[in-house]
């Protein structure tokens, strides 16, 4: 490993990882072998690192998006309840509310029964 690969913090991978859409593209960003990344990701410290990271950034994200959630649903039931608006968008809307509204029941059903409700993204790097 070379001395530059040593001294890249796991901090500098870990945010490479996440804003990278592939491991090498991660690894070009870190400035670092392929090779250096995928050992640094099978270390078990990294790793939870990695996933308290990865955490925080999908909190935030839920976070802003609960923020449009009312606005959204305003939205959807003004094209449903919309004459001038064709009848097959309309039932797309409310099929769309429906579809919202189960998901949050069960979820806020999880949560009120301490059952973590995970819904896991394929989009950040799984280890």
């Amino acid at each position: 490993m070379s001395k530059r690969a040593q001294a890249v913090s796991n901090e500098e991978i870990i945010a490479a990882l996440l804003s990278a859409g592939s491991v090498k593209a991660a690894a070009t960003a870190a400035g670092i072998p392929v090779r250096t990344l995928y050992d640094r990701m099978n270390n078990a410290e990294f790793q939870t690192l990695y996933r308290s990271a990865r955490a925080e950034v999908l909190r935030a994200a839920v976070h802003n998006l609960n923020g449009h959630i009312q606005e959204a649903v305003n939205t959807i039931a003004e094209v449903m309840n919309n004459e001038k608006i064709n009848a097959a968008t309309r039932l797309q809307a409310a099929q769309t509310i429906l579809n919202t509204a189960e998901k949050y029941s069960k979820r806020l059903q999880a949560e009120e029964s301490g059952i973590k409700y995970d819904q896991s993204t394929s989009a950040l790097f799984e280890f």
